[in-house]
């Protein structure tokens, strides 16, 4: 896929995250995550997850320090379905990634990330930063390098962002917007209606709406703030422009996209689509493109 940054997803804008789903693949998630070593250095993981228009499933993997971001950050695509690499980030890291889908489970077709009967470990400087997946291998991992860390060997989700291609620009995801926090259900919908501005693009969390917009040709932009059950506060964020006003009325290559994120401690204001957001809150992207 083509990418703006290594890590840019957490920390721009909505035009500048605009990075478009190759269209080779149906689907992909990517998320970024952050592990604490015992060293003090601060790792960011990204694994992408993807499956082509065939049905084929891809992995790729993408490191670097986060005390010393790099531009030069490459992703490593994982052409075996099991298998070991050692890697180094530009900082110096050394970096081992250990990894089986060769019989993983996934929820549906269409979807890019297993569920099951798979695992990923990232190995950071000897100590084990990410651990995903489940199943006898997964725990041996674990035991050899001596986690207590818990869920993902101890690292935290920072950012996620997925892409589909489909007849409908629908799609529902869950996340949790804070590490520990419950979790969330956010369904994302954009439909076109007759002439003029007519249509409706909606954002709901846990089955409750939290952005509205009837009038697409009008309000084809915009963010809301929303306080869920829990008390947690979120932005949400929308640009479906491309995919209303794009060639052909909306075509292949016009995606529309949400964002909700999770507002950082003491922070007391909107995130705006030409400001790039505080750190701190969990961070979700959604791109919707037609087929």
């Amino acid at each position: 896929m083509r990418e703006l940054s290594c890590f840019g997803d957490s920390s721009v804008g909505i035009a500048a995250a605009a990075a478009a789903l190759d269209r080779s693949l149906q689907a992909a998630t990517t998320t970024v995550y952050g592990a604490s070593l015992h060293s003090g250095k601060e790792l960011l993981i990204r694994v992408t997850w993807t499956r082509s228009a065939a049905g084929a499933t891809g992995l790729a993997v993408a490191f670097d320090d986060a005390l010393s971001p790099s531009s030069r950050c490459a992703h490593h695509v994982l052409h075996k379905k099991r298998g070991s690499r050692s890697l180094a980030t530009a900082a110096g890291t050394v970096v081992g990634v250990h990894w089986d889908t060769a019989e993983a489970t996934y929820a549906s077709d269409s979807s890019p990330e297993p569920t099951g009967d798979y695992y990923l470990a990232v190995v950071a400087d000897a100590e084990l930063a990410l651990l995903l997946g489940e199943g006898d291998a997964a725990r041996d991992l674990s035991r050899r390098f001596g986690d207590d860390g818990g869920a993902l060997g101890g690292a935290v989700v920072l950012s996620r962002r997925e892409q589909l291609r489909g007849a409908a620009t629908a799609h529902t995801t869950r996340c949790r917007f804070r590490e520990g926090g419950a979790e969330h259900e956010v369904a994302v919908h954009a439909t076109r209606g007759g002439g003029g501005g007519e249509g409706e693009v909606r954002v709901s969390i846990d089955g409750k709406r939290v952005a509205e917009v009837r009038r697409v040709g009008w309000g084809f932009r915009g963010n809301r703030a929303a306080v869920l059950a829990d008390g947690e506060v979120v932005d949400v964020m929308w640009d479906v422009h491309d995919w209303w006003f794009g060639r052909g009325g909306g075509g292949a290559g016009a995606g529309a996209q949400f964002m909700v994120r999770a507002r950082a401690e003491k922070e007391g204001r909107l995130w705006m689509a030409d400001q790039p957001p505080a750190r701190g809150g969990f961070f979700l992207h959604v791109q919707c493109y037609r087929r």
